[in-house]
């Protein structure tokens, strides 16, 4: 049974990241609800000056397995991942084989490219204001119809160039981010976080805001 909701609170606190998926294809209607909810995001002057390429045919999903491979080489390094072995049933190593099953299998899977308009007036930081609010809308639409979904780095590091290349991204256009959607393997949340008295100060940097957060 797909865990769908209609509680936006619900959808936030458990929006997990998703890596494993199921060999279901993501149907158009569903897709489209998730598309749709990007586009209600706000962005600077609502200028709307964003693109969402979905890439879903062989050729292309068979780029961003290349665009995975490339990110893999990176995070491994970062990281100091390796794959698990098969007797180790830890934490990490849960994670770890959920992440490797994700690269491993990029090819298999739809996802989309969301690019954003440079402007020679703005910095990418405020630019990205422009744009991730729409990932973050497709995400939790994802949520909300049962969908898994992975922000990922494929479209960082070299992969950047594959997938722009691949796509025809023109240049004065930024890569933002490439979401992974699908039907999950498992569930959603809960979110594990760390304590909001850790996050937030009231006034000055280093007040606390013990009143404001005590539950």
């Amino acid at each position: 049974m797909r865990a769908e909701t209609s509680d936006v609170w619900e959808a936030m606190s458990t929006a997990r990241t998703i890596r494993r998926f199921t060999d279901e294809p993501v149907d158009d209607a569903s897709l489209r609800r998730c598309l749709e909810a990007a586009t209600w995001a706000p962005s600077g002057a609502n200028a709307q000056a964003w693109r969402f390429v979905v890439l879903r045919s062989a050729e292309q999903r068979a780029v961003v397995a290349r665009a995975a491979a490339h990110a893999l080489q990176v995070i491994e390094s970062v990281y100091g991942m390796s794959r698990p072995a098969d007797d180790d049933h830890s934490p990490q190593a849960r994670n770890n084989r959920a992440t490797y099953e994700l690269h491993d299998r990029a090819a298999e899977f739809t996802s989309v490219l969301f690019a954003q308009k440079r402007f020679p007036t703005a910095s990418e930081l405020l630019l990205g204001g422009s744009i991730f609010p729409a990932m973050q809308n497709f995400l939790l639409a994802a949520r909300a119809q049962g969908l898994g979904a992975c922000l990922t780095s494929w479209a960082s590091y070299d992969g950047e160039r594959v997938l722009r290349e691949a796509v025809g991204v023109p240049d004065d256009w930024m890569l933002a981010g490439h979401i992974v959607v699908g039907w999950p393997k498992g569930h959603h949340g809960p979110l594990r976080r760390r304590p909001l008295a850790g996050a937030v100060n009231v006034d000055r940097w280093d007040a606390p805001a013990t009143g404001l957060v005590a539950r």
